[in-house]
């Protein structure tokens, strides 16, 4: 079975583009085999071998509905995450 990263980034008052994706996937991918030369050898995440699966902006609610799918709408809701 594939598995997955999930980060859910805050960008309160900040709004990006649809066009915006691209450039948003270009620049983690690049970050991350930055830091896999960085760590060389001490790379135990194989940073190297990440790839940006999807990027989606969302709103609240989206970002409830994903949470509640992962269990962790509890926490959410209290404030714990």
């Amino acid at each position: 079975m594939r598995r997955f990263a999930i980060i859910i980034l805050d960008l309160d008052d900040v709004h990006p583009d649809e066009d915006d994706k691209v450039r948003l996937i270009k620049m983690i991918e690049e970050s991350l085999q930055w830091w896999h030369g960085y760590l060389g050898q001490g790379d135990k995440l194989e940073l190297d071998k990440w790839k940006v699966y999807y990027v989606e902006w969302g709103d609240e609610l989206m970002v409830a509905r994903v949470l509640n799918a992962l269990g962790k709408f509890r926490e959410y809701i209290k404030g714990e995450l």
